[in-house]
Parts: C-alpha cells; structure tokens; sequence
C-alpha cells in the first residue's frame, strides 16, 4: 500500500515560471518565489469520478449479487481504502426520479470534493435503477463535474451496456473537450452483446482510455479496487517529480545571483572617505546604505541577491570626500550578463580622470 498523503504542493507554475521570473529582480524576487514554490498545504489534487449505469437491467444478477448492489459495495471499499484528502464524485444515468425532491443536476449524487466521503453510504443506499439513459450525454455531464486545476483526474464508468440511443461511437466522434491529466476507465458488467463490447471499446478509443469487459465470475472490488490506488500513486509520483523541478529550480535560482562590492582605493592624498550614494539597475533605483563613508582599503557590499537569467545594466555614482567638501562623480555603469546557476561578483573602484572621478568594474563568476 502507498504512503496515504500526497506531497502537497501547488502544481501549476512550472510551466509559467520562467516567464514570470524573466526580468524580476531584487526584494520582489524572493518574495515572489516564496508564493510560487512554496504556495497552501493541504491538498492532493487527485480527483475521482463514478459514474454508474442506473438503468433498470442494473438489477439483474452478476454473479451472487444484482449489478447495482455490487456496484454500491466496491465504490464504498474505494471511499474506505483512499485516503480523505482524494476529492471523489458520484454521479448516476438516467437520473433518479424521487417524489417530492427536486435538483437541479439529479444525476450528479454527490459532487467532486474532498472530506465527502459521509455522504457515499447513504447516496448508494439510495439508487434504485430503472429507465434507460443516453451514455454520450452523461460523459460529457461528467467531464464537466471535474474542477479546474492540472491534477490527475480518473473518470470511472461502471455500466452494463453502451447506451448508445442510435449515435454510435464507433462512426460518431464526440464533441468534447478532456480535461488535462484524465484517465478514463469503463467498466462493463457480464455485457454478451459483441456490438455493446466493440462500442464501449470505440468510445475508450475516443477518450484514450481502457475498457475492462467483467464475466459474473469476476470481482468488481478486486477491478476498482486497484485502479483508484494506482491513479493514487501515480498523482503521487507526479507531485514528486514536480516537487524535485520546483526544488531544483529554487537551487538553481539561489546561485543565480548578482553581487556587487565597492572598495575604496583613493590614496587619502585624494579622500578622507567615499561614500556610493547612487546604485541603479535598468534605471531603478536599489535601496542601499548610502550613509556609509568607506576609508581607503575598506570595502562595502552594495548588492548579493537572487537575479533572474539575462542582460542588466548595473549603475553606480560616489562622493568623494575632503575634509567638508564633496566631489560627485560621474555614473559608472556596466552591462552585465547573469548566467543560470552562476553569482557574478562585480567588484567597483573608485577612479580619478581628467577633471572628473569615475569608477572601474571587475566581474568574475562564482
């Protein structure tokens, strides 16, 4: 049996990641990491949905039991053997008829949702199969109870006939739309017709899924049973394998950085101090300490923060200072190139020129 909590974490930005992270920079680069790698815990996004025959030829026996009463019982064993965080929707055709109660979507029993399962005993006690519906019809119905969202989503049919009322779905293809990450199962209950068998297989073919044809001697349980776990440890494994790209792109992120020091080296001939006062990249302006007054041979860190991978233009402007008087200096300015999982180490140096001070950049990548 597999562990019985997913690995929560949120599913959707690998593919929007980059993008979002292409030109960010500076306090709102963390920030944004934070809410994106690591967003609300406590969901697995695994979503089961039933969908049962409910026509009256559902009575007839398979195997010990009529076809609805071991319906009943392997959906129930599935809502005890899952863990609770595993959304699970019922949903029947033809809808149930019942004096006196009315519902918008009758055939939709229970909705897709988590911390639901109190309520699969009494629906299932409930069904009492009679008419006959169209199966086109509820796939659709059905397709649409699943939420939004990139999870495994595992549409179960449990049926005894295709129910085809003169469409085929071996000559007509269906008009709708698959959720991302479906898995489509149809199960059929001790179906002899032949032309029931290859429609219930047109219509897998359609939705690229799989139709299991069950004789009365086989167990619906030990059918149902195993394909639920294993869309269970396959959302696992998914988490876990998004999990690891989220990681490694955090990794990959965290070396991804730019630093930038300032060192004074006038000759006190020159200055008494320097002071950066100005530190800009892409014409915005960085927040820094532009209070600080380095004294020859002392150095600064201006800048050490995560970047984005691309071309930057890194600015910078001093004062000099002698005695009470200052000299500011030109804008030094640099085009930098970070590169994926390399810090790139900007050392700047105050220099003198002919009537006016500059700076000189040196980079190295760590």
């Amino acid at each position: 049996m597999v562990a019985r909590t997913c690995d929560r974490t949120g599913l959707g930005i690998q593919r929007k990641l980059p993008l979002l992270l292409t030109r960010l920079w500076g306090r709102t680069l963390p920030a944004l990491l934070g809410l994106l790698l690591w967003p609300a815990t406590g969901i697995c996004d695994l979503e089961i949905a039933f969908l049962v025959d409910h026509s009256g030829s559902m009575w007839a026996a398979f195997g010990e039991k009529p076809k609805i009463v071991q319906v009943k019982e392997a959906i129930e064993r599935v809502t005890q053997e899952l863990p609770p965080d595993v959304a699970m929707g019922l949903r029947v055709y033809p809808p149930p008829e019942r004096p006196g109660v009315r519902r918008e979507d009758p055939g939709l029993r229970i909705p897709i949702e988590r911390d639901n399962r109190d309520r699969f005993p009494e629906e299932l006690s409930l069904l009492n199969p009679k008419g006959q519906g169209s199966l086109r019809e509820e796939i659709a119905k059905a397709l649409g109870d699943f939420p939004d969202g990139e999870g495994t989503k595992l549409l179960a049919l449990i049926c005894d006939g295709s129910d085809t009322r003169g469409i085929s779905f071996c000559e007509t293809a269906l008009t709708l739309t698959r959720p991302a990450g479906l898995r489509f199962f149809a199960i059929s209950l001790n179906l002899k017709d032949p032309a029931d068998k290859e429609e219930l297989d047109c219509l897998n073919r359609q939705m690229e899924g799989k139709a299991i044809h069950l004789a009365p001697q086989d167990d619906l349980v030990a059918t149902l049973l195993p394909i639920t776990r294993q869309a269970y440890r396959g959302e696992v494994e998914r988490q876990r394998r998004l999990k690891e790209e989220q990681e490694r792109m955090q990794a990959l992120l965290s070396k991804t950085r730019l630093k930038v020091e300032f060192k004074n080296t006038l000759d006190p001939f020159f200055a008494d101090a320097v002071q950066v006062d100005q530190c800009l990249i892409d014409g915005e302006e960085i927040p820094i300490d532009s209070s600080v007054r380095l004294a020859q041979g002392e150095g600064f860190l201006l800048l050490d923060r995560a970047m984005a991978e691309g071309t930057y233009a890194l600015s910078l402007r001093y004062k000099k200072w002698k005695g009470e008087k200052t000299v500011s200096s030109v804008g030094g300015i640099l085009v930098v190139q970070i590169e994926a999982g390399k810090t790139l180490h900007v050392q700047a140096y105050p220099r003198g020129a002919l009537f006016r001070w500059d700076i000189i950049f040196r980079t190295s990548n760590e």
